[in-house]
């Protein structure tokens, strides 16, 4: 087992799942609010972006399993 920064490199799968499906879940969320009748809550949608920008770039900093 490879330690990386407390990171266990030799298996990532949960995790990237994990930020995957968040990352779906958020992107619902902030289409079901752009959606949502006449009030837009453009804080909340700006809440979700950057949800899903912090959840893109630690996916991207995971290392690439085989």
């Amino acid at each position: 087992m490879t330690k990386y920064s407390g990171v266990d490199l030799t298996r990532n799968d949960n995790l990237r799942a994990k930020l995957l499906a968040e990352i779906a879940e958020y992107q619902r969320q902030q289409d079901a609010l752009k959606l949502s009748g006449n009030y837009v809550n453009f804080t909340m949608i700006q809440t979700y972006k950057e949800l899903i920008a912090a959840r893109k770039e630690m996916l991207s900093r995971l290392p690439i399993t085989y």
